[in-house]
């Protein structure tokens, strides 16, 4: 799955591009839809959504200083969607992934859409199918080794994760960004909006009060929803 941010100033351009993105995207998540300068920039650090339609002039500010804002802080593919053809040379050198010039033509939207889809599928595979997950902390960087992680643990902006020897590390990443890495990895499950499990770390399962147990104990609340598809899992 794909997660998309859109921002515009433009009601009717933000209503194109959502009907676009029905029409041609297989699997993909809006994460949200924002016009303005700051808005933008706390909705692209919490959410960390892969790929961002983002309009040049927004109501109190420039999409080329919202691209300059989050550099070194968000991962996100960037097709700027403009009116203007002048801010091409500075899209470039923020490294944009498209630049689209409105009103959008259907048949460059599509094959921007698609080699967009393309390389972030490919690069998803790729960080699951790697041993380690890079954690950004306050610190500095680690690399951690997946097998070695019991749980993640959503904290607002930021995830804790919970490492089998009962050691927590502080991530500065959403949990929706960790999502995102290792939506193909095959040891990894959701439960719950705020809890990723690794399945080799759950011993038991307590159906009384619907949570999984983990390593140390340690028991984890499966979402209502979720219920039904954990249990089955685990009774394979």
């Amino acid at each position: 799955m794909i997660t998309i941010g859109i921002i515009d100033d433009e009601e009717n351009a933000r209503r194109v591009i959502s009907k676009y993105l029905e029409r041609y995207c297989e699997d993909y998540d809006l994460l949200f839809e924002t016009m303005q300068f700051q808005e933008s920039i706390d909705a692209i650090l919490e959410h960390q959504p892969d790929l961002i339609f983002l309009d040049i002039n927004l109501l109190d500010g420039s999409g080329i200083e919202v691209a300059q804002q989050i550099q070194g802080k968000a991962e996100a593919k960037i097709i700027f969607t403009t009116a203007y053809n002048e801010f091409a040379i500075q899209a470039l050198k923020l490294k944009a992934f498209d630049y689209l010039l409105k009103p959008i033509d259907v048949d460059e939207f599509k094959e921007s859409l698609s080699k967009a889809t393309e390389e972030l599928n490919e690069l998803k595979k790729a960080a699951a199918e790697n041993t380690k997950l890079s954690v950004t902390t306050i610190s500095g960087t680690q690399l951690i080794d997946k097998c070695c992680i019991s749980h993640f643990n959503a904290d607002g902006s930021y995830t804790e994760i919970i490492l089998t020897n009962g050691k927590s590390i502080t991530a500065s990443k959403s949990l929706k960004f960790f999502e995102n890495q290792i939506e193909h990895h095959s040891k990894f499950m959701k439960i719950h909006k705020s809890t990723i499990i690794n399945v080799d770390h759950v011993v038991g399962l307590d159906r009384v009060e619907n949570n999984v147990v983990m390593l140390n104990d340690v028991k984890l609340s499966i979402a209502r929803a979720n219920i039904k598809a954990v249990f089955a899992f685990f009774n394979k």
